[in-house]
């Protein structure tokens, strides 16, 4: 018995050797740098949020105020200068969508070849010539033209930078840097607002009405921004100067960490097979669809909400600061909510309870006419209150859960490109002959977002259902008869593979 007592003790003290052995070697080896710490990922993260977030914030800001500031310019006498009658304006506004939503798939899927220190630069300098030359448009025809072209400029670009981010940071990362990037729209508004207050003053400089130093004023910090930028940005953390050997590896272990890149994504050649699994993915079009009914309401808000405010009887120079208080509410709300949603790792249920209170914003517009301005004006900041939250948590969902590079790449291009579908609808929402109540335009944007908000939450359902199946181990049997190379390629139809939901 002493004997047998000896054998059990020594096999406890071999095992108990056998896993410090384990512990000092994990040890060594985050020593070594093959695993990172949380301090060294916490400096690395600091690092790429002052060397990228701060340019791709700048240019979005002034790209969203060369694309809205149309509405401001209404408020100066742009319809009477340009002979605009009836819906004329509602469709030059809508006629910039045209050419984005087609430019726009294209452009994402070829990022990378094209390079994002050459594409960013480039979109961003010629939208700023061309918001400078709309300055200058003397009719109708030419104003659409600019339109036109401005559309063209800027397709691509925000659905881009938000793919870009994917190269360089993790999953749970990506909400607060949407967020700090859509924020830029809310930003945008107030300074649109304020800045058109200030140079609605220059009226009759040189001979040139408000509207028109608007255009050209709010070109020319585009321009230089984008010249600043292909100073600034990398293509990828490979290439980033700013970037140590050991920061650019722990970008590769960050990403091995959150499965988000497939063998076949290192080489240099356009995986087309990957752009037609995105094509096949019910994530993609569901999402997608969903995001047509939010930005209706984005677009028609940020466009048509100096028309609206103005209707409730205040005069066009007051108009532009009543905006300021709307977007800076929506900013701070969304705020909050994209950290509380990277913290959680969740997307759905933030989307939707966005969506829920943007439907309360426009229920109190329909509802409250005979109540006065006062009331009005709330519902208008009630519905930027969820505003923000319910377009930008889902732009960061969509490539959370796609891991392959050109899969991600198609997957985002295909939401914004059928998304911005609800740029051309919001153009015609708010006719000219209803006001001032506009009960036709509030009407659709609360059936609009109370239809996405649904569909974000039956996503959510359904990716979480998923999740649980794959805990049991019942979607095991995807690696049946599989070799190493076609397992390594399943990206998100793995097995081990975990959705955000």
């Amino acid at each position: 018995m002493s004997e047998q007592v000896s054998v059990t003790e020594r096999y406890d003290l071999e095992l108990k050797d056998i896993s410090k052995d384990c512990l000092q070697h994990l040890e060594n080896a985050a020593v070594a740098g093959s695993v990172p710490s949380p301090e060294e990922e916490r400096r690395l993260v600091r690092k790429l949020d002052l060397h990228i977030i701060p340019i791709l914030i700048s240019l979005y800001v002034m790209g969203f105020l060369d694309r809205v500031n149309i509405g401001n310019a209404r408020l100066f006498g742009l319809e009477k200068d340009l002979g605009l009658k009836g819906d004329d304006y509602q469709m030059c506004v809508s006629l910039l969508f045209l050419t984005y939503v087609i430019f726009e798939l294209p452009t994402n899927i070829y990022l990378k070849k094209i390079g994002p220190r050459n594409f960013i630069p480039a979109a961003s300098i010629s939208w700023g010539i061309v918001s400078m030359c709309t300055g200058f448009v003397q009719n109708k025809a030419q104003l659409i033209a600019m339109r036109l072209l401005l559309g063209a400029c800027e397709a691509g670009y925000f659905p881009g930078i938000c793919f870009y981010l994917t190269f360089w940071y993790r999953r749970r990362e990506l909400g607060l840097r949407i967020f700090l990037l859509f924020t830029a729209a809310a930003v945008s508004g107030s300074c649109g607002g304020l800045l058109a207050y200030a140079i609605g003053h220059m009226d009759g400089i040189n001979g040139y009405r408000a509207w028109r130093w608007l255009m050209i004023l709010e070109g020319i910090p585009t321009i230089l921004l984008g010249i600043s930028a292909y100073f600034i940005l990398a293509d990828e953390p490979a290439s980033a100067r700013y970037l140590t050997a050991r920061e650019k590896e722990l970008t590769r272990i960050r990403h091995g960490q959150d499965k988000m890149t497939l063998p076949e994504d290192k080489g240099g050649q356009l995986q087309w097979s990957q752009v037609l699994e995105a094509f096949k993915d019910w994530k993609v079009w569901t999402l997608s669809t969903a995001q047509i009914g939010v930005t209706v309401m984005l677009y028609g808000y940020s466009t048509f909400l100096p028309t609206i405010i103005e209707a409730l009887g205040y005069s066009g120079i007051h108009t532009q600061l009543l905006t300021i208080p709307c977007y800076a509410c929506g900013a701070i709300v969304y705020f909050f909510t994209a950290y509380a949603s990277d913290r959680a790792g969740q997307r759905g249920i933030f989307a939707v309870a966005g969506c829920l209170v943007s439907c309360t914003g426009y229920a109190i517009l329909l509802g409250t006419p005979r109540y006065g301005a006062g009331t009005q004006y709330a519902g208008c900041v009630i519905v930027a209150v969820g505003l923000y939250v319910a377009v930008g948590i889902p732009i960061s969902w969509m490539p959370n859960n796609l891991v392959s590079h050109y899969k991600r790449a198609t997957g985002n291009a295909t939401l914004f490109t059928l998304s911005n579908v609800g740029g051309v609808i919001s153009s015609f929402i708010y006719r000219t002959q209803d006001a001032p109540r506009y009960t036709l335009g509030h009407a659709i944007m609360l059936c609009c977002v109370f239809a996405s908000g649904c569909t974000y939450g039956l996503v959510s359902i359904l990716l979480r259902r998923e999740n649980r199946k794959r805990d049991r181990g019942e979607r095991n049997y995807i690696l049946e008869g599989k070799t190493e190379a076609e397992t390594a390629r399943l990206g998100d139809m793995h097995p081990e593979y975990r959705y955000i939901y």
